[in-house]
C-alpha cells in the first residue's frame, strides 16, 4: 500500500477498537527509530481505555529525559490488517503527533520510506 505523506511527513492512519467495540481513527508518524509506538494520554480517554491501569513502562526520549508510559494490547485495523498491537500511551508525550514504533508494526510490514516521491509504501510480511 502506498500512504502519501501527510504534511511532509511520513504520518500515517489506523484504526483502534475502543472499550466498547467501535473503530476510531487516528493518525501516528512512522518513526523507524523508536522501540515502541507511543500514543498521547487523550487517545486512550478516547478509546474508553484506563491507560494507567496497563504496564507502566519508562521510556526515554530523543533528548535523553525519561517519560512514564502504559503499555496496552489493543486490536488495530492497520494496512488492510487487523490485529492485535502493543501500544504504550504517554500522558506527557512532548510532541504533537502519535508515534508508530517498530514493535508490532515493524515486525509485520516492510516501511519503505520515498521521500523524494512524499509517499511511504508500506508491504505486509505475510504476501
Amino acid at each position: 500500500m502506498i500512504f502519501p505523506y501527510l504534511d511532509g511527513e511520513p504520518i500515517v492512519p489506523l484504526k483502534v477498537k475502543g472499550g466498547k467495540g467501535s473503530w476510531l481513527e487516528f493518525h501516528a508518524y512512522v518513526d523507524s527509530g523508536a522501540g515502541y509506538s507511543v500514543f498521547h494520554g487523550d487517545v486512550a480517554k478516547a478509546l474508553g481505555v484506563a491507560y494507567s491501569q496497563g504496564e507502566r513502562v519508562n521510556m526515554t526520549v530523543g533528548n535523553g529525559d525519561q517519560i512514564s508510559t502504559y503499555r496496552h494490547r489493543l486490536k488495530v485495523m492497520f494496512a488492510n490488517e487487523e490485529f492485535y498491537a502493543q501500544i504504550n500511551f504517554a500522558p506527557k508525550l512532548g510532541v504533537g503527533v502519535n508515534l508508530l514504533g517498530q514493535k508490532s508494526f515493524f515486525d509485520r510490514f516492510t516501511f519503505c520510506f520515498q521521500s523524494w516521491k512524499k509517499q511511504l509504501e508500506i508491504t505486509s510480511k505475510a504476501l
